[in-house]
Formats: C-alpha cells, structure tokens, sequence
C-alpha cells in the first residue's frame, strides 16, 4: 500500500467527493502557509523582499512535503516491519487456542456418546434374544451418525492424551510460577541479610576508629573503601584519600582491622593487603603489600573473627552502658 499525501476527490458525486475536495485543499493551504511563514522568517518581513519572500516559499513547500512523505513512509515501513515479526507467532497461539476450545467443547460430548453406546451394547448382550432382530439392528447401526461411529477406543485414548498433556502444561504453568515466587523471596531474603552484614560491619569500622581522633571526613572515607572492599572486592586509590596518621594506632592494629572486615567476606590475603597499603597509607609508606598479614597478640586493634557477634559489646565499650 502506498502513501498517497494529495488522494484524488472520488469520482462519484456525493459527501464523499466534498470531502475529499474539502481535505486536500486544507492540506495544500497549510503547507503553502507553512512554506511562506518559513520563507518569512528567513528574509524578514520588509515589502522589497516580497518577490524574494514568493520565489523561496516554493522550494519550501516542496522540501515540507518531501519531509511529510519520508516520514510517513519510515512510519508504514516501521509498522510493516513490526507486525511481519509478530504474525508468526500471534497465528501460532491463535491456532493452539482454537485447538484447545475445540478439544474442550467436543471432547466431553463425544465421551458421552461412546458412554451410551457401550452402556446399549452391554444391555443387549444381556437381554437373551427373543426373535432375530438382525435386520433391525443393522438399521439402527446404520441410522447412527457418523461421529457416533467414528467413535472408538483408540480415539478415545488420543483424546485422554491430549486431556493429560494440557493438564500437565497448567500443572508446569503452576510449578514455574511458585518458584519464580520462590526465587524472588530467596532473592530479596538474602538481599537483606548482605544489607544488614554491611550495616554491622561499617558500624565495627565507625565504633573501632573513633576512639582515635578520625574526624567525621576520615571516616566517610573508609566506610566508603570498606564498601568497595566488601561490596565489589575493589581497593581505593591512596592518591585520592587524605586520612593522616593517629597517635595510639600501630602499623599491627591495622593489619588486624582489615583482615577483621576482609574475613566476614572471605578476601583473599593480596587484596587485604593491598586494601591497608592504600587505605592506611601514612602507616605503611615504607612497607610493601608482602609483608602485610594479620599479627597475632595482644594489641590496641585484636584479631577477631566474629566482629559482627561481638558488635554488642564494642557498642557498650564506646557509646557507653546506657546507650540504647
């Protein structure tokens, strides 16, 4: 189907043909104003430049209406586009739908009929014959209808088929959609306890440090390396940290606190390492990432490997006994 931008009037008479006259002379009038209010704007509106005004509203208009044509032309291409991708698969669920209807609304009347002819045989064969009635009942096998006739046990079996493999498709339905339930419960259940692990461990940073004069800055800093640490296992560059070196606080007080943090997540030792080289750099200008481990003994910062269950306690030591 073309685009036509100017249709022709229709060649009858009538409402029709008024119409039609009345559209394309609105579409014309509005792309010859269109044109010269263009053409206006571009020369000014000074009564020398009419003719200059006249002369450019025609490459205007041609140019409006070659701009109105490609971009209905992109619009048709890009609906034409669109609908052949989908028709595929729209007449594949339009067909198993009309399947499915039709299977349900035949399947229990053709039962029923194979029910009453079995229910009729069994009669007959019970009943002992009183007189050859063979010509009769081949009337009546011959008045049956023919899907009363087509009806038989292998049918029958195709139909049941059909009946368990739908339901097993609903019970699959069901099933996929309770685990993806599941799977998002799971999802947002470990979600929390990741956010609620992050939460203790900056409060253990916060509660560890402040007893040693870091201002308020220093320790925006490290709670922010402590969650590129643990969060994405990355180490902040030294060049943009300015954290300065504390009276109180040992080159193995460090190394504890970060090997601390670096076990609830499992770290390997390089990047613990690295992370106190960077993050604690007035301490260790002179030391190399090699010789960086955890120290034990008694010092200012201890090894601890269950910080996040001891939190309590270190809350109570600095915040004081009545904190809340």
């Amino acid at each position: 189907m073309e685009i036509d931008i100017f249709p022709l009037p229709h060649r009858k008479e009538g409402i029709a043909r008024n119409f039609d006259k009345g559209f394309l002379g609105i579409l014309i009038i509005s792309y010859i104003i269109a044109a010269f209010k263009t053409a206006q704007c571009i020369v000014g509106n000074d009564a020398e430049k009419e003719l200059v005004r006249f002369l450019l509203t025609i490459p205007i208009f041609v140019g409006y209406y070659a701009l109105f044509v490609l971009v209905c032309h992109g619009i048709k291409k890009g609906l034409y586009a669109f609908f052949k991708s989908h028709r595929k698969e729209w007449n594949n669920i339009a067909d198993r739908e009309e399947m499915e209807e039709h299977i349900a609304q035949n399947l229990g009347h053709i039962q029923k009929k194979a029910q009453e002819k079995t229910a009729t045989i069994n009669n007959q064969k019970n009943v002992a014959p009183i007189a050859d009635d063979t010509p009769k009942r081949e009337s009546n096998v011959e008045s049956h209808s023919p899907e009363e006739v087509s009806v038989t046990p292998e049918a029958l079996a195709k139909l049941q088929l059909k009946r368990d493999i739908q339901k097993a498709h609903d019970e699959l339905e069901v099933f996929i959609n309770q685990v993806q339930i599941d799977r998002k419960q799971m999802n947002e259940a470990k979600a929390a306890r990741e956010a609620k692990k992050l939460d203790a461990i900056l409060k253990y940073t916060r509660y560890t440090l402040m007893p040693y004069g870091f201002t308020d800055e220093e320790l925006y800093q490290i709670e922010e390396a402590v969650k590129l640490l643990v969060e994405l296992n990355g180490v902040t560059r030294m060049e943009v940290l300015s954290i300065g070196k504390k009276k109180g606080l040992k080159q193995a007080d460090l190394k504890n606190f970060c090997w601390n943090i670096a076990n609830q997540y499992g770290i390997d030792p390089k990047t613990t390492a690295l992370f106190a080289l960077n993050l604690f750099y007035a301490w260790f200008s002179n030391t190399g990432p090699s010789s960086i481990h955890n120290t034990a003994g008694t010092y200012t910062i201890e090894i601890d490997a269950n910080i996040i269950d001891h939190l309590p306690q270190l809350e109570e030591k600095v915040l004081g006994k009545n904190h809340q």
